[in-house]
């Protein structure tokens, strides 16, 4: 009696062709994940970099240090350790702003098909505006 060990090649083909699909329509799912993770921690540092800019103005009067020169934010870059995904800076030049307002941009540094950009104001509003193709489409996020 002959006993069979193993698998044919057939099999394995077949185990590798389901494996390809089942990874193919996994990836697209697991890269949407780290994104959304990536941009939710750069929205922390903004409130972050939002709640050092309150203390200032609390402290001084002001958001900026003199009327042409922003502080430096604690947290210029998502994520702070590790490879930078986001530059948090401040969205215009202090003299082209008035005392009591700011806006804090944190720009995606890895640009492949589309150009991410999210904007927190001096009143909370976070907007996430994303670049394609030549149209930029904006969104509220909180």
């Amino acid at each position: 009696m002959l006993v069979r060990r193993g698998f044919t090649l057939l099999e394995l083909l077949l185990v590798l062709a389901l494996l390809g699909i089942l990874s193919a329509a996994a990836l697209p799912a697991y890269q949407g994940y780290v994104q959304r993770s990536q941009r939710a921690q750069a929205i922390v540092l903004l409130q972050e970099n939002a709640i050092f800019l309150e203390e200032l103005y609390h402290r001084h009067g002001s958001y900026k240090l003199t009327p042409t020169r922003w502080p430096a934010l604690p947290a210029p870059l998502s994520p702070p350790g590790g490879v930078a995904q986001y530059q948090l800076a401040f969205g215009s030049l202090p003299r082209n702003t008035d005392e009591g307002y700011y806006v804090l941009r944190a720009t995606r540094l890895r640009v492949t098909d589309e150009a991410e950009v999210i904007s927190l104001t001096q009143t909370g509003i976070i907007k996430r505006c994303v670049r394609r193709d030549g149209v930029e489409q904006c969104e509220l996020v909180h």
